[in-house]
């Protein structure tokens, strides 16, 4: 008998969430997500749900691509503002969030930051063995309606409070020039001492504009998220707690700047604009970059492909040209099964550290694969597998080579699972194996403080919706 209340209970628990077989295991195109999660994403792989009555179509593709609107129920037919659904032009101020909250064992950590111990060179979920708050993270705005066929004005702020500050931080906003703190404590765990562990960031404050032009031009205009890679900083837009490599360094978090989208048909949208660089509110050099790409769903949606390139000058005397091309491959292979594969590429001029300490280019390619399988609508399980060669050593480690470092691949291996049982509730624990060839001068390792070539972690978070 308790057995049978068991099973009743869980099948109200499940009942709210959409199989995977009406509903993609992505609900945007850029992350995973699980059938009914937080309605705001930073991706491009997936639309909306059919059954709602209206989402914010940044659902429906990724940050850079979308637009923060909402779909009337009535349809995209209609015709407009002042004659379908009046009420919806007053009705798209949003707020929500989340709480995110994690903990990564690590029994072989290094200790050279502190007692607790590093997970280094793992960012994010970086502290070994200790609780973290990693986001406390509000959103609030106004969406556009890009059914409307009318001009329509929006907008978005974000606010993020937690461990995850220190990452997604931007030069000249949260931090000076000199990567000195401007908001937060200039003393902690972090950055050899200079840095708390704990902050806030500004990762999003933008204007966005939709132009009946074309069918329909979108324009963002201030600071957001870039439309590069497959896993987002937003911890709900993620399968797994932990990053890749690819995600960590082989592309920018945030940028500032103007950035246009367009759709050229329902399967397709192109973006372009320009930037301040990586990473930037104010650019050192003073100069501008390019970002843009597209984003194609086939009409089955079956099949998601999405292209992203960026490429400006970085450094204070603007002559080391940065370029960085992201590939997003999504394939529903069943109605259970899921395979993605993030292909990244990027190069940059007078970055690399030769023996003689002269700068040379350097160049760092990867590949991310993820797989995912769906148990039940409360239950998915997923499986990632990383190669990121940085054998130049300009990105993970700032290294000299030219004989004196050799290696420079990092692989991980993680394995995991997602339970959401409602709307509001993720817990999403995993287990990951790293291992690196890395070597050089009284570094053995690219793990445990130089000491090691693979590391063990085993990571848990819960994620409560709002």
């Amino acid at each position: 008998m308790s057995r049978y209340l068991f099973c009743v209970a869980l099948l109200f628990a499940c009942a709210p969430h959409v199989a995977y077989g009406q509903q993609s295991l992505f609900s945007s195109d850029r992350v995973y997500q699980p059938s009914r999660g937080p309605a705001d994403s930073s991706s491009a792989l997936v639309v909306a749900p059919a059954e709602a009555s209206y989402v914010e179509a940044e659902m429906a593709s990724p940050e850079g691509y979308e637009v923060d609107a909402y779909q009337p129920a009535c349809g995209a037919g209609c015709g407009g503002c002042e004659t379908c659904c009046p009420q919806l032009c007053f009705d798209r101020f949003f707020i929500d969030g989340w709480l995110d909250q994690g903990f990564t064992g690590n029994p072989n950590a290094s200790s050279s930051n502190g007692p607790v111990g590093q997970n280094g060179p793992l960012i994010f979920n970086d502290q070994a063995n200790e609780y973290m708050m990693n986001q406390l993270y509000v959103s609030m705005g106004r969406a556009i309606d890009p059914t409307s066929g009318c001009w329509d004005i929006g907008g978005k702020l974000d606010l993020l409070y937690g461990t995850d500050y220190y990452f997604i931080q931007a030069n000249g906003l949260e931090t000076y020039s000199d990567g000195s703190q401007k908001w937060n404590s200039n003393n902690g765990p972090r950055n050899a001492g200079t840095a708390g562990l704990y902050g806030l960031a500004m990762p999003q404050a933008y204007v966005e504009v939709q132009a009946p032009i074309a069918g329909g031009v979108r324009v963002k205009m201030g600071h957001f998220y870039s439309i590069l890679g497959y896993e987002s900083v937003k911890a709900p837009e993620n399968f797994f707690y932990s990053h890749s490599y690819i995600m960590q360094y082989g592309e920018p978090f945030t940028t500032t700047g103007v950035l246009a989208s367009w759709d050229s048909s329902c399967c397709m949208t192109w973006t372009a604009g320009v930037t301040r660089g990586w990473n930037t509110w104010e650019q050192d050099n003073g100069s501008t970059g390019f970002m843009g790409g597209f984003n194609w769903t086939s009409p089955d949606q079956a099949t998601k492909l999405r292209l992203g390139v960026m490429s400006g000058p970085e450094d204070p005397a603007a002559d080391n040209n940065r370029t960085v091309l992201d590939v997003v491959l999504q394939q529903r292979l069943t109605c259970r099964w899921t395979y993605v594969m993030d292909v990244n590429y990027g190069t940059e001029d007078n970055v690399r550290v030769t023996q003689a300490s002269t700068l040379d280019s350097a160049s760092w390619y990867g590949i991310a694969n993820y797989l995912y399988y769906e148990v039940n609508p409360c239950l998915d399980l997923g499986l990632r597998f990383e190669w990121f060669d940085d054998r130049d050593n300009a990105r993970v480690f700032a290294l000299p080579n030219d004989n004196i470092t050799t290696g420079g691949s990092y692989y991980d291996l993680t394995i995991g699972a997602n339970y959401h049982p409602n709307d509001w509730l993720i817990a999403r624990p995993e287990l990951r194996w790293d291992w690196s060839d890395l070597e050089a001068p009284g570094i053995n390792g690219a793990f445990e403080d130089g000491n090691s070539k693979e590391q063990f972690t085993l990571g848990f978070d819960v994620i409560m919706v709002f």
